[in-house]
């Protein structure tokens, strides 16, 4: 019951970590309604959210050096 013929369990597979961490209430929340309405999984949501927060966490990164070089 529940289990997926073929399909192996993320939490077994080696390209796959488990995170964990605490959030605002109100924000957690919010991620898990919103995941919902996108009929993502929760892990899917997070993936898509760490993917984004690293991308801006690059441009802030890039502006910064470019502007060193500016000076």
């Amino acid at each position: 019951m529940g289990s997926r013929t073929g399909v192996p369990a993320k939490r077994h597979d080696p390209n796959y970590m488990q995170l964990s961490g605490d959030v605002r209430k109100e924000l957690g929340l919010q991620f898990k309604a919103a995941c919902t309405l996108k009929q993502l999984s929760i892990g899917e949501g997070l993936e898509e959210a760490i993917e984004m927060w690293l991308k801006a966490q690059q441009a802030a990164s890039s502006n910064k050096s470019s502007k060193k070089g500016d000076e």
